[in-house]
């Protein structure tokens, strides 16, 4: 008898069911926050992928070439495609672009709990707004999914850090720019990885100085409150006009805004959490489990340069955006019997 491919799935009739209910929550919740849906093909040009990720991620993809000779892939994330439509059609749309997307993607990577190679996926960004305002409305939005879905504080906490944090820290410590990128993929991998692992990496890296840097990463790790983030930004400043001083006011900023909007106590200062893919420029958070085995249900930040990249410079637009799986939400909703009898 004939099985489907290993991590792919079949979705018998009550399965089905909660995929639905799922996928109805996703678009209640996003149109609540006016966001529109959009779509586009589950099939792309390799290279889009390739020029957002780098050619490493190749070995992730279910990629080949079709019968017109063109090397094409099944995407697995949609922030190159959307990142394609909006340049496209940047100049007539109104701003800020929010936009919203329901659908399956594809990694060719090891099936295991809580990871397939086929899942689906809800992402939300807003395109063309700089300010924190629109990172404040997607960790509202993303929290509103979630509380949704029966999910509480006892159930989740989204971790929110900063990419920008992270950058004046490198700065302070005199690293030279073309390491930054190579350091904060170490310091965000450190989390799942052997101190030793962790320790061999930034030895790479600079050598001779790995020990003293990971003191320093650890106490920026340590600080668990906005008050000591800010404390620790005004000790880089040496103006009240610079990166440093600006950064501590966005940080308090977006803070009040959580607040106002009511999400404020979902979201806890996590400098852990770096996010390692390049393109991340700010704000960044991840939505943690708490109970049971403190998986991740959603992730996101801030990549105001990614559009520019991806079009070839001829069109930038600064946007932030979280996505969420369907795979390890199921199953948290499951293990904690949250989903409807019906």
């Amino acid at each position: 008898m004939f099985e489907h491919l290993p991590g792919f799935r079949d979705f018998y009739p009550d399965a089905l069911a909660r995929r639905t209910h799922l996928f109805a929550i996703f678009r209640e919740s996003a149109r609540r926050f006016d966001f529109q849906e959009f779509d586009t093909p589950i099939l792309g040009p390799l290279e889009l992928y390739l020029e957002k990720s780098g050619e490493e991620i190749a070995s992730q993809l279910f990629h080949f070439t079709d019968q017109g000779g063109r090397q094409v892939a099944l995407r697995p994330e949609l922030t190159p495609s959307l990142a394609r439509l909006a340049a496209a059609k940047a100049e007539s749309l109104k701003r800020p672009i929010k936009w919203f997307h329901v659908g399956e993607h594809f990694r060719y990577e090891r099936p295991q709990k809580g990871r397939l190679r086929s899942f689906f996926q809800f992402n939300a960004d807003i395109l063309g707004e700089s300010d924190s305002a629109a990172d404040a409305e997607l960790i509202a939005l993303l929290v509103s999914i979630l509380v949704e879905c029966g999910l509480g504080p006892e159930h989740f906490q989204v971790r929110l850090s900063d990419r920008v944090t992270w950058s004046l820290f490198l700065e302070s410590c005199n690293v030279a720019e073309d390491k930054k990128g190579e350091l904060l993929n170490v310091i965000d991998k450190s989390e799942r990885r052997k101190p030793e692992a962790t320790k061999e990496a930034l030895e790479q890296i600079l050598p001779g100085e790995s020990d003293a840097f990971i003191q320093k990463i650890d106490e920026l790790k340590a600080i668990d409150g906005v008050e000591g983030v800010i404390e620790r930004l005004l000790s880089f400043s040496r103006s009240d006009d610079d990166e440093a001083s600006r950064r501590a006011k966005e940080w308090k900023q977006l803070m009040g805004r959580l607040d106002a909007l009511g999400c404020r106590d979902h979201v806890v200062v996590d400098l852990s959490i770096v996010r390692g893919l390049a393109y991340y420029t700010g704000f960044v958070y991840e939505a943690f489990e708490t109970s049971g085995e403190n998986r991740a249900l959603a992730g996101g930040g801030r990549y105001d340069h990614l559009v520019g990249k991806l079009s070839g410079g001829s069109t930038d637009l600064p946007a932030t955006g979280f996505a969420i799986g369907d795979v390890t939400l199921s199953n948290c909703l499951e293990e904690n019997n949250l989903w409807p009898a019906s």
